[in-house]
């Protein structure tokens, strides 16, 4: 038997998701390994798929939990190499990471070094890939101001942390003395508190009037919209997410006159297919800077399975910071 956070409807996570004992699972298909799950990393987006208002939309029953670091301990024709390995990996939805066993595209699987811990392998997936690949789409240069907004969340954390590796003048905006206190801690130079600030106003002045180059958005809604009124010129914004609402739409004359790119980024549903080799170098450098210390995954609480559904609720009503670990397997790791 197995244990598995299974949503049976839609709607809030602690109302909707509960721990079941299944039988276990078929053997790996194809170009499939399963793995014996250790950690994984919870995102807002665990939220939206718990409401059924991610983009992709599993029909219940569901389990949540998009990235993950485990042990191989079965494999399809095709994928036997990988048996017995360290991986991270990223599931393909219904079948989410929140479980004792979860069975994954091999595709989507990489080797975990030692130099990097299982809990700190759950939160390099989706949150610093999403930030990642948000700078690259952006083309970010040293010299160049970046704003963060949400900059105490996972992405947030790690969107200023690799813009200060490039080199970057670094923005953040958050929510509160705490959360801004984090921001700084992680490298922003400036940290805006959105309830007090209004961080227009604030780039504008701590940038002589000039405006963000590159501005990382995973709020959408008013911030999206006012965001605009921030961007220098020839300035990229990169929507990588929506937590506060829909984004408004957009006037493309508005985008000629100000000589601005908006780029749309949902790293998890297309990057480790379409993208896999710049995915897998990603990892490595990432791999490499966790290891000199340039990045540090914040993660600022281990749970239980059975503490998931709480820590999901914490995590959409922007009680969190940084990232919250599952911890499944107890055989490895701090």
């Amino acid at each position: 038997m197995i244990r598995r956070l299974v949503a049976e409807r839609t709607g809030e996570p602690a109302d909707v998701l509960s721990v079941a004992e299944l039988p276990d699972d078929p053997p790996p298909g194809p170009a499939e390994v399963r793995l014996a799950v250790r950690t994984v990393g919870l995102n807002f987006l665990d939220v939206l798929l718990c409401r059924g208002e991610y983009p992709v939309r599993p029909d219940p029953p569901m389990t949540p939990g998009v990235e993950t670091a485990g042990l191989v301990v079965a494999a399809g024709a095709g994928a036997e190499h990988l048996l017995g390995q360290e991986v991270l990996a990223c599931p393909t939805l219904p079948r989410g990471a929140l479980g004792t066993t979860v069975t994954v595209d091999a595709a989507v699987v990489v080797a975990r070094p030692p130099t990097v811990d299982p809990v700190t392998a759950a939160a390099l997936p989706v949150t610093y890939q999403t930030a990642w690949f948000a700078l690259e789409r952006a083309g970010l240069t040293a010299g160049q101001t970046v704003l963060v907004h949400a900059g105490a969340g996972g992405v947030g954390i790690a969107a200023i942390q690799l813009a200060v590796a490039r080199g970057a003048r670094v923005f953040a905006t958050a929510g509160g003395a705490a959360k801004t206190a984090v921001c700084r801690a992680h490298g922003a130079e400036v940290a805006i508190d959105y309830s007090t600030e209004d961080f227009v106003a604030a780039v504008r002045e701590a940038t002589d009037g000039r405006g963000a180059d590159v501005i990382v958005d995973p709020v959408g809604g008013d911030v999206f919209a006012r965001s605009w009124e921030c961007l220098a010129f020839e300035g990229r914004l990169v929507a990588v997410g929506a937590a506060g609402g829909p984004p408004p739409p957009v006037d493309p004359v508005r985008l000629m006159a100000a000589n601005a790119t908006l780029v749309g980024l949902s790293w998890g549903s297309r990057y480790p297919w379409q993208r896999a080799s710049a995915v897998e170098a990603a990892y490595q450098e990432l791999f490499d800077m966790c290891a000199s210390g340039a990045v540090r995954p914040p993660v600022s609480r281990i749970v239980s399975l059975d503490e998931a559904p709480a820590a999901l609720t914490e995590l959409a009503e922007r009680r969190t910071t940084g990232k919250i670990i599952v911890r499944i397997d107890e055989g490895e790791g701090p």
